[in-house]
């Protein structure tokens, strides 16, 4: 079975792999430095040419060449925002042991992730990509898969209006800023070109901003790896590593956030499905390796902002246990929420209603709800070189525990 978005997107893909191999003979575009900066306040968006410290994962992973990229599991992309790269850290053993050699980097962050609090009131906008690979909807409800096209024009259309990126591209949604912003005001941030010039990138899979440049090293110190539930070989699946390779958060926490927002998972789907997609880090009690409460009593916890694997599910009336649009939130104490962003929850029903095509019981049976990939949060702007004072005032304004690092 073949719908027409599938086709669509998938001749898409194919003309994206055709001009990626194209461009791999040309050579890839040298990364160029930027300056730390600071967010600054107002709605506004900081375009990504001006942002420090941008990093990336691609699916599959892959490293920078002379002559373009080359698959190399566990290794980050720094990028400039002009469409220069450079290899940035590499998690590839020793740093996680030979079991996990194959498993890719699934998502990413720094353990004091730069406007989290912000993004949580809705003074910060968020950023997200979409995975190139969803579950359709055929006819009778039959499951078949879709490939998203990787690049704009003509972008994706969501159910409320708005165009959004591609896969290999990277979204917005304005934050309210206390209702200054329309709500769902959501658009494309960062073009392929932008991202990785040559070859274009097909599906961003995990990002960090905010960092130190160059944005070599030093900067994720989290990540989590494709297929969570296979990385039990030396103790409980882990959802969620620290930088050196041991764990921050075990699988267990996670099934049971997602349980108690979701509900059960149901007995028709594997059990060994729920997989960490999406990742912001607030690390602020105790050890930035141990995701804790505190001890004190104060009732400060760490937390996390995340996002799961897409997970279909035939036998539910729209087709999925989980849309993979859904962005969580989770602290130390095992209380869990939907992040409340752009004037709405990013639950369930949210996704259904923006992030879908076509509609459930059509009698052509094109229905199908795309995946969100990777997530980050942005602001208005940047102050190129701020002097210590302006960095104090910037910082203070915006809770940015760890933003400038060295």
């Amino acid at each position: 079975m073949r719908w027409n978005l599938c086709l669509r997107a998938s001749m898409s893909l194919v003309a994206a792999i055709a001009m990626g191999v194209a461009n791999t003979a040309l050579g890839t575009i040298d990364y160029g430095s930027l300056a730390d900066g600071v967010p600054a306040l107002g709605p506004g968006i900081a375009p990504p040419d001006i942002v420090p410290g941008k990093e990336y994962s691609h699916d599959g992973d892959h490293e920078i060449t002379a002559v373009g990229t080359s698959p190399d599991a566990k290794q980050i992309v720094a990028w400039d925002g002009s469409g220069g790269v450079a290899n940035g850290q590499d998690f590839s053993p020793p740093i996680f042991p030979t079991p996990l050699i194959d498993l890719e980097i699934d998502a990413a962050a720094f353990h004091g992730d730069a406007l989290f609090e912000a993004l949580l009131r809705d003074d910060a906008h968020l950023l997200f990509s979409l995975d190139m690979d969803f579950v359709g909807y055929g006819p009778g409800f039959t499951p078949a898969p879709g490939v998203l096209p990787p690049g704009t024009p003509p972008g994706v259309l969501l159910k409320n209006g708005n165009t959004v990126g591609g896969a290999g591209e990277i979204s917005y949604e304005l934050g309210l800023f206390g209702g200054a912003n329309v709500a769902e005001d959501q658009g494309l941030w960062a073009d392929q070109a932008a991202i990785n010039g040559m070859p274009l990138p097909v599906d961003i899979d995990a990002l960090e901003v905010w960092g130190p440049e160059p944005a070599f090293t030093d900067d994720v110190n989290k990540v989590s790896l494709r297929l969570d539930a296979a990385t039990g070989f030396a103790g409980p699946p882990v959802s969620v590593f620290n930088g050196d390779g041991t764990p921050y958060i075990d699988l267990m926490m996670i099934e049971a956030a997602v349980f108690f927002l979701l509900g059960d998972l149901p007995t028709n789907i594997e059990p060994d499905r729920i997989n960490v997609d999406a990742l912001m880090v607030n690390d602020t009690v105790g050890e930035d390796t141990m995701f804790e409460v505190d001890p004190t009593g104060s009732g400060e916890a760490d937390r996390i902002i995340f996002s799961i694997d897409q997970i279909e599910d035939p036998l539910d009336p729209d087709g999925y246990y989980a849309t993979g649009s859904e962005l969580m939130v989770l602290d130390a104490t095992g209380a869990a929420f939907f992040l409340d962003h752009g004037g709405h929850p990013w639950d369930h029903g949210y996704a259904l209603a923006t992030f879908s095509i076509g509609a459930i019981g059509d009698e052509e049976g094109n229905f199908a709800v795309f995946d969100i990939d990777a997530i980050e949060a942005m602001a208005a702007g940047v102050v190129p070189e701020p002097s210590s004072v302006l960095l104090m005032i910037g910082m203070a304004a915006f809770g940015l525990r760890g933003l400038i690092r060295s």
